[in-house]
């Protein structure tokens, strides 16, 4: 039996809302394609006459999204029978020709240009702001509790913001669902965090930061992207008003993978804490071990499991001559001493090298009833500052 086009063979298969994204892109560009062109034709003349004009310089990682928009747009066409699967085909491969010659350097844009280097002097700054404006009359609304405590707890784990929604902790674990866990990007559906050497402070605040997220989900009306949209909008507006540079939600995420390495975990540790399936990612498109703080936001440990399981990959990716020197070479290694704005202790030593475990996982809730009133933040939590600095309460 033949294969449906465009599919991608055992690759593993993207969501359905994935999929729809992409149409819609796709969509989108096919209406900005379709301007160009001076007489008529079918959606790949369109795509065509667009991609071949050669003032156009796209970054890679743009051409990739383009060539999926794309291909999405194609095979709804070949479905509607508006296209032959000869013509689709053919035609797509002829774009992806076309895409792949517009690739080249361009100015970076707004998203390339977030900030992923924040200081431990900004970082006191934004946490004092909130401490100050919680002692006022009134306190701090919801919006602000969940901005402080994300702001407090990023260095410390690197969650992607949008990871806070789906997680739970039990005792000194954090489970989390990882939000780009499709097409083979992830680990799989979860990972966990141990939280056994993370300050106590910091593991409270966590426990409410979960159910506060959540809270504020159901105020904006159930909408993540509002939800995203205030806090982002938000903490621009506290950066302005204390005359720090401008911190973005994914800010703390860049800290936190930086602390890491400077405090000397291994990149399949690295890998494992973020959620990402290749050591890589972190190494490439995150903050560089230098802007790291001290050992004391380092304290969080992932699971052996999923060490073992980052190792596997890459030794299957990199075919080395030995693999038993490719493990060696991945094995946690013991934390490097790092510069001590804190006065802090050392980093606990890392988690030994075990086998791969098959682990099997079970679903979590992604929202929790919300029959009940909308409950009042919590009304003491004080994190002292890393050196014993002034804490910020939750009114």
């Amino acid at each position: 039996m033949e294969k449906p086009a465009f599919q991608l063979g055992g690759k593993p298969t993207r969501t359905a809302s994935t999929e729809r994204s992409y149409l819609k892109g796709g969509l989108v560009l096919l209406t900005r394609a379709q301007k160009g062109m001076t007489g008529p034709g079918d959606v790949i003349e369109a795509f065509r006459t667009l991609f071949a004009d050669t003032s156009l310089v796209f970054r890679p990682s743009t051409t990739r999204v383009y060539e999926r928009q794309t291909k999405a747009v194609i095979a709804r066409e070949l479905s509607k029978g508006e296209l032959t699967l000869e013509r689709a085909r053919e035609g797509f491969a002829q774009l992806r020709v076309l895409l792949r010659a517009r690739r080249g350097r361009c100015p970076k844009r707004t998203s390339r240009r977030k900030l992923k280097s924040g200081t431990y002097s900004e970082f006191r700054a934004v946490v004092r702001d909130f401490a100050d404006r919680a002692g006022l009359e009134g306190g701090l609304d919801r919006t602000d509790t969940v901005l402080a405590m994300l702001v407090k707890v990023g260095p410390h784990l690197g969650l992607r913001p949008c990871e806070w929604m789906h997680a739970s902790i039990a005792g000194e674990t954090l489970t989390v669902v990882n939000a780009k866990s499709g097409n083979g990007r992830g680990l799989g559906e979860l990972r966990t965090i141990t939280l056994g050497g993370v300050p106590r402070k910091i593991i409270t605040l966590v426990t409410h930061l979960i159910r506060q997220i959540r809270l504020l989900f159901a105020e904006v009306g159930s909408n993540w992207r509002k939800m995203l949209g205030r806090l982002g909008e938000r903490l621009a507006r506290v950066c302005a008003r204390i005359g720090t540079r401008r911190w973005s939600l994914y800010t703390t995420r860049h800290l936190a993978i930086a602390n890491w390495k400077r405090a000397g975990l291994s990149d399949a540790e690295i890998a494992s804490l973020a959620g990402h399936s290749s050591t890589r990612t972190a190494r490439q498109h995150y903050a560089a071990g230098r802007h790291g703080w001290t050992a004391d936001f380092a304290c969080a440990r992932p699971d052996p499991a999923l060490v073992a399981n980052v190792i596997a990959r890459r030794a299957l990716t990199r075919a080395p001559s030995s693999a038993t020197n490719a493990i060696i070479s991945e094995a946690p290694a013991q934390p490097a001493a790092s510069a001590d704005v804190s006065g802090g202790t050392a980093l606990p030593a890392a988690i030994p090298r075990v086998q791969l475990l098959d682990k099997r996982y079970v679903s979590l809730p992604v929202v929790p009833s919300m029959a009940s009133p909308l409950a009042s933040a919590p009304s003491d939590i004080g994190v002292s500052e890393p050196d014993g600095g002034p804490a910020f309460g939750m009114g």
